[in-house]
C-alpha cells in the first residue's frame, strides 16, 4: 500500500509540474515599449498613437499608456473622455479593469495625467498592489508602449532607463537632432543593455532622412559608444495635421497616405526585430511587472 501510495504521489506531482511548464509557456511578457523625444513638437504622440494601432493592425494585443505626466494627450487625440485615470489606480480607488478605455482596432487606452511619480510615496503594501495589477497586463498584451513627456527631465529619464526597448523620435531640424542626442547621452552615462531604436519624423524626401539618421548613428556610436537602430522615417504631410484636427488617427482616417505606409512599415519592422532570436535571454523573467519595479526602485533612489 505504502508503495502505490508513493507512486501515485509521484504521478500527482508529475502531472502538477507538467501542467505549470504548459502555463507558463502559455504566457509570454509583454513587450515594453517607450517612445520619446528630446524635445516637444516633433509627433511624438502621434507617433506613439499610430504604431500602437499598426501593431494592432498587424494582429498584435496592444495597451498604449499615456504617461506624459501634466500633458497627457491620446485622448484627446481620439476625442475620447476618460472618467479616470493612472492616478486613480495608484490612490487605490480604481482598478486597472476601470480606468482602461478602448480605441480604434481594440486598442487599449491607459489615461495618462498625474499619477506615476507617486509610486515613490507608496509603501511596500500599496506599491506590491499596483505592481500586481500592472503585472496582469503580461498575459495579456504583446505589446505595452509608453509615450513619455519630451526632455531629460527625472520622470522620462526613469522611464527610458526601466525600459527594455526605446523609440527615440527627431525631426531633421537642428535643434530637435541635438536634443535627441541629449537624450541618448543621458541614457548612454547609465549603467544597463538597452535597445534604442531611431525615428526620423517630417522628412522632405528619403535623402534627407537618410542623411539625418546615418550622422546620429555615426556620433552616438564614436562619442558614446551606443549602437541605434534606424526604426524607419515618416513623410511630413499636411494629413498627419488634418488626423490630429479630426481627433482621429491619420492612418485609419487617411490609409493610402505616405505616412501612413510609412507608419505600418515602422510596425513591422519592430515585429521583425523582436524575433526571438533578437530577445535577450533574460527577458522571459522581465515584461510589464518588471518595468513597473524597476519604475518604483528608481524613483525611491
Amino acid at each position: 500500500m505504502s508503495d502505490q501510495a508513493d507512486r501515485l504521489r509521484e504521478m500527482a506531482l508529475h502531472v502538477k509540474q507538467q501542467i505549470e511548464n504548459e502555463l507558463a509557456a502559455e504566457i509570454r511578457p509583454s513587450r515594453v515599449i517607450v517612445v520619446s523625444s528630446g524635445k516637444g513638437g516633433v509627433g511624438k504622440s502621434t507617433l506613439a498613437l499610430n504604431l500602437s494601432l499598426s501593431l494592432c493592425a498587424l494582429g498584435k494585443r496592444v495597451i498604449l499608456l499615456d504617461a506624459d505626466m501634466g500633458l497627457a494627450n491620446i485622448d484627446i487625440m481620439l476625442g475620447l473622455v476618460p472618467k479616470y485615470n493612472i492616478h486613480h489606480m495608484i490612490q487605490g480607488e480604481k482598478t486597472l479593469e476601470d480606468i482602461t478605455i478602448a480605441g480604434p482596432r481594440d486598442l487599449k487606452i491607459i489615461p495618462g495625467g498625474s499619477g506615476i511619480s507617486e509610486l515613490a510615496n507608496l509603501d511596500s503594501v500599496d506599491l506590491k498592489k499596483i505592481i500586481m495589477e500592472l503585472g496582469k497586463l503580461d498575459a495579456l498584451y504583446d505589446y505595452l508602449v509608453i509615450d513619455t513627456g519630451a526632455g531629460i527631465s527625472r520622470n522620462v529619464i526613469t522611464f527610458l532607463l526601466a525600459a527594455d526597448d526605446m523609440i527615440i523620435v527627431t525631426t531633421p531640424e537642428p535643434t530637435a537632432v541635438t536634443d535627441a542626442y541629449g537624450t541618448v547621452k543621458t541614457i548612454a552615462n547609465q549603467p544597463g543593455q538597452r535597445n534604442i531604436y531611431l525615428v526620423i519624423n517630417r522628412i522632405a524626401d528619403a535623402n534627407e532622412g537618410m542623411q539625418v539618421a546615418d550622422k546620429f548613428r555615426l556620433v552616438c556610436e564614436k562619442f558614446l559608444n551606443v549602437d541605434i537602430k534606424m526604426l524607419g522615417m515618416v513623410y511630413n504631410e499636411p494629413l498627419v495635421g488634418e488626423g490630429i484636427k479630426k481627433q482621429q488617427a491619420f492612418i485609419d482616417l487617411y490609409p493610402r497616405s505616405t505616412a501612413a505606409r510609412n507608419i505600418h512599415m515602422l510596425a513591422a519592422n519592430l515585429i521583425n526585430l523582436h524575433t526571438s532570436d533578437d530577445i535577450p535571454a533574460d527577458f522571459s523573467s522581465g515584461g510589464i511587472r518588471k518595468f513597473f519595479r524597476k519604475i518604483a526602485g528608481l524613483m525611491q533612489q
